[in-house]
């Protein structure tokens, strides 16, 4: 497996079986109605964290397994906030929100385990779904519902409007709108949240076709973070 664009082997880690990710269930609304037997559910747009679970061996030279071990640690710990890639599932990753060092065992002198839990976003995401699109790329969107990223250059107030819906935007050069962390800023990282209006959830790309446009004379590319369960 790959974590943070670092291959467990690289590091001496050898994968002692395939992880079974568990399939995100929907959240629901539970709603009880005076009067009316058992529970109303209203399906959510969104899901759990999942855990997806490795445990590694690995060996160490004479002497040297604890450093050993702090290496992989820190491998571990660099990785949180970072994509995980299945050698066998190469096309897609996992969002890593935490991780748990769940057990430690030392076999022998220069041998030893360890079990990981590592706390993701219930959906995968496509690799190819992080580069910046045309507009016309992105229009009809074949997976879940998606947090796309939208990359605006040019200069003054515009308009973007997806699916009939508008967020307006003073523009200064360049304005990166974020919906999955719901901020604005520049390439420069400055904070731009009181350049927009509107809503950052009416931004999103809804499953099937979409329609999206943006005011003359400003340029828009969009990186779609395609998804699915």
């Amino acid at each position: 497996m790959e974590l943070n664009e670092v291959t467990s082997d690289s590091i001496g880690l050898l994968v002692k079986e395939r992880p079974a990710p568990p399939a995100p269930e929907p959240d629901y609304d539970a709603i009880k109605l005076p009067g009316r037997d058992g529970t109303l559910y209203r399906r959510k747009d969104t899901v759990p964290d999942i855990p997806v679970t490795f445990t590694f061996g690995f060996k160490a030279k004479k002497d040297l397994w604890m450093e050993q071990y702090r290496i992989v640690k820190e491998w571990l710990y660099d990785g949180i906030g970072s994509r995980l890639v299945l050698s066998d599932d190469p096309e897609y990753f996992y969002q890593v929100k935490q991780l748990k060092i769940k057990s430690t065992d030392r076999f022998i002198r220069t041998m030893g385990q360890i079990s990981v839990e590592f706390i993701c976003s219930g959906y995968q995401y496509l690799l190819e779904g992080t580069a910046e699109m045309d507009i016309d790329q992105v229009l009809y969107n074949r997976y879940f519902l998606s947090h796309p990223v939208y990359k605006i250059t040019g200069e003054g107030v515009c308009t973007l409007t997806v699916n009939g819906k508008t967020m307006v935007a003073n523009v200064g050069q360049n304005l990166t709108i974020d919906t999955e962390r719901k901020l604005s800023y520049r390439l420069d990282n400055t904070i731009m949240n009181t350049s927009v209006t509107g809503d950052y959830d009416d931004l999103y790309l809804l499953k099937g076709k979409n329609s999206i446009a943006i005011t003359s004379g400003f340029r828009l590319k969009v990186i779609p973070n395609w998804r699915c369960r």
